[in-house]
C-alpha cells in the first residue's frame, strides 16, 4: 500500500531578480512498511523533498498524498494536526530545547494533543525506555553525548505514535560507532512497523535501508534490493535572471 505519494512535485523559490529550482517534476512513491533512504550530492533537493513530504514546506506544484489524503488541500489547522498525528522528524542537530529536561523534550509534541499531564509523562517516560534512556529522563541536553541527544530526538517524534518518521542526516554529527547505534535502533523501529525516510550521504548506512533513491545532476534513479521501483525526475537546484 502506498503510504506516501509524490505527484509532479516542483518547489521554485523565488525572489525579484531570481528563481531557484529547487525540484521539478517529481514523482515518489513511498509504500507502508519501507525503510527509504536518499541520498545524492549537497544542494541537489534532498532536505527540500523531505520538508515537503513533510508538510513543513509546499510544493510549487504538484500533489502531496499522504494515507490516501491529498494534504493541499488542508488549512493551515488542519495540515497541523495531521502533521502531528501522521508524522515525526527527526533533524541532524537534534533541534532539542536546551532550558528543558530529557523528560520535558519528549513531551513536547504532545502539548498540541488533548493529553493530560499524566498522560503525557507517561507517554514520554515509555519512549525514553523504548530508546534507552530511562534513566537520563532529568538530565538536560548540555549533560548528554551527542548519540544520547539523537535518541531523545528520536524519543520526541515517536511519542505521539506516528505512521511515518522522516529523519535528516540522522547520523550527520555523529561518530562511525554511535551513527550505527542510531542506525540499528531505526531499523529496529521499522521491524515494529513504522515507515521511515532517511536522508544521508552514508553509503554504508543507505545499504541498510530497503530501498535507495539517488538524487544525479539532472535525473533520479531508483536503486532497490527489496524489487519496488520509483518514477523519480529530479533537478540540481538552477537559477533563472
Amino acid at each position: 500500500m502506498e503510504l506516501i505519494s509524490m505527484q509532479g512535485v516542483t518547489k521554485i523559490y523565488r525572489t525579484k531578480e531570481i528563481e531557484t529550482v529547487a525540484l521539478e517534476g517529481v514523482n515518489l512513491d513511498v509504500h507502508e512498511g519501507e525503510f527509504l533512504s536518499v541520498m545524492g550530492p549537497s544542494g541537489c533537493g534532498k532536505s527540500t523533498m523531505l520538508n515537503i513530504m513533510g508538510l513543513l514546506d509546499v510544493p510549487t506544484e504538484g500533489k502531496v498524498i499522504i494515507s490516501e489524503q491529498q494534504t493541499q488541500q488542508m488549512n493551515d489547522g488542519a495540515m497541523a494536526e495531521f502533521r502531528n498525528r501522521m508524522l515525526g522528524f527527526v533533524f541532524q542537530s537534534f533541534h532539542l530545547v536546551h532550558s528543558l529536561n530529557v523528560l520535558d523534550n519528549v513531551e513536547l509534541p504532545l502539548l498540541y494533543r488533548k493529553c493530560s499531564e499524566k498522560e503525557r509523562r507517561e507517554l514520554a517516560t515509555s519512549v525514553l525506555e523504548r530508546v534507552g534512556l530511562s534513566h537520563r529522563m532529568k538530565h538536560y541536553p548540555s549533560q548528554l553525548s551527542g548519540g544520547q541527544c539523537q535518541r531523545v530526538a528520536i524519543a520526541r517524534a515517536l511519542v505521539g505514535a506516528p505512521r511515518i518518521l522522516l529523519a535528516d542526516e540522522p547520523t550527520g554529527n555523529l561518530d562511525s560507532k554511535m551513527g550505527g547505534e542510531i542506525m540499528d535502533l531505526l531499523s529496529s523501529l521499522n521491524r515494529e512497523g513504522t515507515t521511515i525516510v532517511m536522508v544521508t550521504h552514508d553509503e554504508h548506512l543507505a545499504k541498510q535501508t530497503g530501498r535507495i533513491v539517488r538524487f544525479f545532476d539532472r535525473r533520479g534513479r531508483c536503486s532497490c534490493k527489496t524489487g519496488l521501483s520509483a518514477s523519480l525526475r529530479f533537478w540540481v537546484p538552477h537559477w533563472r535572471s
